[in-house]
């Protein structure tokens, strides 16, 4: 039996206090450790300077026969943010509550109105963590993380952004925060528009924008991403035949160009700076979305904040709505498998609320450096709360970026299969993670060979060197260019030895067989690329490369208004060379790969020991 019980109490309303850093002294003490709440859930998981906060929570009694007895409760605000002063306390509320009684095996929950109002001292982008004091019958007190609020104003960014643009009729799509998956979606609606995108706005020259999570984040991503495809797409109802849902490895762009498909991500990219916020997130999810485990670590290209890897555990409903909208019949799983290296090193946070492994609500502390002296400074420069949470040992997880656990896979395909009408397959990689990304190539090279009447083009112009992450697939095939993609900090001879002594040359030869080695070096070469560009060049002068080689002069490849990037220049050729109404002509007209076809690719990559699984359920 649930007790509810609704108190109206008269409360302060701090508009000098509240969330004032220099009145309030700090509390300590205070640690999410406790599960004496749970459920705690503000009116707003953002709000304004001036805006009043209010929260509903329960008191659950676990005990089988002792009453549970609170002689009062308070409600104090911590910042999460502040990095000079972290988890200092901001504001308290005062007495909220006063003598209660939870029957053993019970809950009792409170709705605190208008417990705190936000004041002008707070910087924008501040979480606030709201944490309960309880004090007990017998004078021993206990503290409790229960949730937390962003403050906001219009400029934001809560979750990714994708602009559409318009350069002389062509359509142009900008991205604004998150990285890889957010990428491939902004990827897949460039295709579908028949148009050209950038890889994303950097902050001062580094990596993305920060997205400012907000309790809520995971719903509004997965909203923000439909709509983004229903607006594109034109309406609710428009028939997609594929869905690609995966982790967006560097492969996305041209799955879903190659099989005019939608990619749906698995996760998305959170920025944070405690672990409290993460726990808030998934619990969140978890009542309102679906199950969820998270990855948190730093990203070197964001020296601000943590980074968190939001991940569905099933499908969700507003996935599982557009798989139905849009009459889809395959989904296809794409990444990277459980026990591949790469970014894998971590410890699990032991949470009060148990979490099996890989489990909803289960995170993931990811040590990019497996726990060396730079790799604690980096976790504790951006995660307020570090000192404050207690691991495990340390395990290797699924690539935190790239990765599909196991346990992700079943209950996805499980879903998929019972809610839906669409034939389920996965494509992963396996021993090596780079077979997901030369499969790229071969995609390519499948899809031009197939609309080679369409796109006039009989054999390649051209290899593109795509660094992470950067590619525009639609443009490339109608051009004939290859692309070979890779991670840019590692040896440009690697690079460059992956193309004449791996499996480019091969791959290309099997396709159009009077394209030899000797042939390929007379070809063109684009380094879509920054780091290590130069390296690249003489690698490929060294390689016996007699072809043009075109570099790209931008450290991103970002529409920056002046021409100068990749993604500029392309547009240039399409409203300059190739015209408009002719290159979009051909996209429409160009037909998809496959599932046979796809399946027949996967054979291809890689070898027995190390390559690609394709499978269907």
């Amino acid at each position: 039996m649930k007790k509810i019980i609704y108190i109206s109490l008269l409360l302060f309303i701090f508009t000098n206090y509240s969330c004032n850093k220099e009145e309030v002294a700090d509390t300590d003490g205070f640690k999410t450790k406790s599960n004496i709440v749970f459920d705690a859930k503000t009116d707003k998981t953002m709000y304004e300077l001036g805006e009043n906060v209010s929260i509903s929570f329960s008191i659950n009694n676990p005990s089988s026969s002792a009453t549970l007895e609170i002689k009062e409760v308070s409600l104090f605000v911590k910042n999460l943010t502040d990095k000079v002063n972290p988890l200092h306390e901001i504001a308290k509320s005062g007495i909220v509550a006063e003598n209660l009684v939870v029957n053993a095996g019970e809950s009792l929950s409170l709705d605190i109105s208008d417990f705190i109002t936000i004041s002008n001292s707070i910087d924008i982008n501040t979480s606030c963590g709201i944490y309960t004091q309880f004090t007990f019958e017998d004078g021993t007190t206990e503290s409790s993380f229960a949730t937390y609020f962003r403050v906001v104003d219009d400029n934001t960014l809560h979750t990714y952004n994708i602009d559409v643009d318009d350069y002389n009729g062509l359509p142009i799509y900008k991205l604004t925060g998150g990285m890889s998956s957010e990428f491939g979606v902004e990827k897949s609606l460039t295709s579908f528009a028949k148009g050209i995108s950038h890889s994303w706005f950097p902050k001062d020259n580094n990596g993305p924008f920060p997205v400012w999570a907000s309790v809520d984040f995971l719903e509004l991503s997965l909203q923000k991403t439909v709509d983004l495809y229903n607006a594109v797409l034109g309406g609710e109802n428009v028939k997609v035949k594929t869905v690609i849902l995966g982790t967006g490895v560097p492969s996305v762009p041209y799955i879903s160009t190659t099989m005019h498909a939608a990619y749906l991500p698995v996760h998305f990219l959170a920025s944070v700076n405690s672990v409290a916020e993460v726990e808030a997130i998934l619990d969140y999810a978890e009542r309102e979305v679906g199950e969820s485990y998270a990855t948190l670590g730093y990203d070197g290209s964001m020296p601000e904040p943590a980074v968190a890897w939001i991940k569905l555990l099933e499908l969700p409903e507003i996935y599982r709505k557009f798989i139905e909208d849009h009459d889809v019949e395959e989904v296809i799983l794409w990444g990277v498998e459980d026990n591949v290296l790469g970014e894998t090193w971590a410890r699990k946070v032991i949470r009060e609320k148990q979490t099996s492994e890989y489990g909803t609500g289960s995170i993931y502390i990811q040590y990019t450096g497996h726990g060396s002296e730079s790799d604690l400074l980096n976790l504790k420069s951006r995660i307020n709360d570090f000192d404050n949470i207690v691991l495990e040992a340390e395990t290797n997880i699924p690539d935190w970026e790239s990765g599909l656990s196991d346990n992700q896979i079943s209950k996805l395909v499980k879903d998929i299969n019972n809610n839906t009408d669409a034939t389920t397959y996965s494509v992963t990689a396996f021993g090596d993670m780079i077979h997901i990304y030369d499969i790229a190539s071969y995609l390519s090279l499948e899809y031009l060979k197939k609309n080679e009447s369409v796109l006039g083009t009989a054999t390649i112009e051209a290899v593109t060197l795509n660094e992470y992450l950067t590619s525009n697939p639609q443009f490339e095939i109608t051009l004939g260019r290859i692309p070979l993609l890779y991670w840019q900090f590692i040896p440009a001879q690697f690079t460059i030895d992956r193309i004449f002594n791996g499996y480019l040359a091969g791959a290309i030869s099997s396709y159009y067989p009077e394209v030899t080695i000797p042939v390929l070096k007379q070809k063109i070469f684009y380094l879509n690329s920054n780091y290590g560009r130069n390296e690249l060049k003489t690698s490929l002068i060294n390689y016996g490369v007699t072809g043009e080689i075109t570099a790209r002069q931008t450290s991103h490849d970002v529409w920056t208004g002046n021409g100068s990037s990749f993604s500029e220049v392309y547009a240039w050729v399409i409203i300059n060379l190739i015209g408009l109404d002719e290159y979009q002509s051909k996209q429409y007209q160009t037909l998809p790969l496959t599932i046979n076809e796809l399946e027949s690719i996967c054979s291809k990559v890689g070898s027995f020991s190390q390559g690609l699984h394709f499978k269907q359920y």
